[in-house]
């Protein structure tokens, strides 16, 4: 490709079908669409294939200036990097570095958190069947809206999804969940989405992060609530109630070991607060 006879936006728009192609998520490709244009809005007219290492590190600068966190930053750096790279712009690169990536532990909620959830879906059985899913098994909520009935084996109490890379693997629901599963399902055919949106659609993403504020304004929870958050809470109160590291890794689709290991450090901030609360109060009587 002839990368300096298109405009930026007609090769924006190339790069995006790639991440069409290659599966990336809805998620995905609309977060580097938005910092791409960013980016070629900062180099103010002038073409890509004229960007240097110095006009990524100003556009970075720019987005911390404007008060962006540094997640989104390093994220912006991925985006614009591996825009440049696709177009074959290596040279432009060189001497580039990505801005230091904050170590954050993972966020979850507390088992009574996900209760109240629950309790506030009531008898709606879709909001209902989202929070537990999304907490018991560790699906990302691409994942989630993408399981088809097909996919729901109910003597297995399993279900097969597509994650990142359309890799294949299979996670399991409790017993208890299969009436209400089974329920949702309602004589639909193997080809139906589980969760359907409108027209018998696939129910987009941002629905369900809706559905999950909604039902967290409702029970009085103040923090965020997100799929990705009820993940977390998956993978963090797995390990606490003595699952194997490497299990955990398997249900969440993991490619390498070192991804899973960060709810590691956060079973061990839970077990010096665990220890802490209860040493404080025996020490106070023994004083």
């Amino acid at each position: 490709m002839n990368v300096k006879s298109k405009s930026n936006e007609e090769l924006l728009e190339i790069y995006l079908d790639h991440l069409l192609a290659r599966n990336k998520s809805q998620r995905t490709i609309k977060t580097f669409r938005s910092i791409i244009k960013q980016f070629i809005a900062y180099l103010k007219g002038r073409h890509i294939s004229e960007a240097t290492v110095w006009d990524i590190d100003g556009f970075l600068a720019w987005l911390r200036k404007r008060g962006y966190k540094e997640g989104s930053i390093y994220t912006a750096a991925v985006a614009v990097k591996r825009f440049m790279q696709y177009l074959g712009l290596e040279e432009n690169l060189k001497g580039f570095e990505y801005p230091k990536r904050p170590a954050d532990l993972p966020r979850y909620l507390e088992i009574e958190e996900v209760a109240a959830l629950v309790k506030a879906a009531g008898n709606n059985l879709r909001d209902r069947l989202i929070v537990l899913l999304l907490y018991t098994t560790g699906m990302r909520v691409s994942e989630l809206v993408g399981v088809k009935v097909g996919d729901v084996d109910l003597e297995r109490h399993s279900i097969r999804i597509k994650g990142k890379g359309a890799k294949e693997r299979e996670v399991f629901f409790h017993p208890s969940l299969r009436e209400d599963i089974e329920k949702l399902m309602d004589s639909k055919p193997k080809s139906a989405y589980l969760f359907q949106g409108r027209n018998g659609k696939k129910m987009h993403y941002v629905t369900v992060e809706r559905i999950l504020k909604r039902l967290a304004r409702k029970a009085g929870i103040k923090r965020k609530v997100s799929p990705h958050i009820l993940r977390h809470s998956f993978a963090t109160h797995s390990l606490m109630m003595g699952m194997d590291i490497r299990e955990i890794q398997e249900l969440l689709g993991h490619a390498s070991l070192k991804t899973t290991q960060v709810y590691a450090h956060v079973s061990r901030r839970r077990l010096l607060k665990d220890y802490l609360k209860v040493w404080s109060t025996t020490l106070k009587e023994i004083e």
